[in-house]
């Protein structure tokens, strides 16, 4: 079974629509429990890419890191 990306820092970017600990969306989040395992690796690949655009950007939704560092 894959596991979540939850980090405990579940807090919803109102710009983006992600979650600033695990890069997803309320849907991915949502539906997450009843995903299938490649479904799943689907959403964490979505995921990768989305926490990339945003280490290259501003990093404002990086909640699992320190940016000074």
């Amino acid at each position: 079974m894959v596991d979540s990306p939850c980090i405990n820092v579940c807090t919803m970017d109102p710009a983006s629509g992600l979650c600033a600990g695990c890069f997803r969306t309320l849907a991915e989040i949502g539906a997450w429990s009843s995903l299938d395992d490649g479904r799943r690796l689907a959403v964490l690949a979505a995921v990768a890419r989305r926490r990339q655009e945003y280490d290259s950007t501003e990093g404002q939704l990086r909640g699992d890191c320190d940016r000074d560092g």
